[in-house]
């Protein structure tokens, strides 16, 4: 199976919608039955916040794409800086490091990096 890594590090709320299509091409790449991983990092990780804002374009799309079967990885230097601990994480959504994110990308047919 085909294995793709997208690599977000922008903020759900940025203006130029970059997360959005980060999360748009999660999603037909399970539609094609590909392995996805998404890997937040820095503004990208505001993404797994529970708080949000619901109208957000990113956030239902994101929490249906959970429920789906992506893979959500967050730098784990990025929560100590944003103050959150593993305890803020919803389920599916795991802490990871930049050695496993080089891990992610040794075994990666294809990556993104939006």
């Amino acid at each position: 199976m085909t294995k793709a890594l997208l690599i977000l590090h922008t903020a759900p709320d940025a203006p130029d919608n970059r997360a959005l299509t980060a999360i748009r091409l999660a999603g037909a790449l399970l539609a094609e039955d590909k392995t996805v991983t998404l890997f937040l990092v820095e503004d990208g990780a505001r993404l797994v916040d529970p708080q949000l804002a619901e109208d957000n374009p990113c956030r239902a799309l994101f929490y249906e794409l959970l429920d789906v079967g992506l893979n959500v990885q967050v730098c784990g230097a990025t929560l100590r800086k944003l103050g959150w601990d593993e305890g803020y994480l919803l389920p599916g959504i795991n802490k990871s490091s930049m050695k496993a994110l080089s891990a992610l990308m040794t075994e990666a047919d294809e990556i993104v990096n939006l």
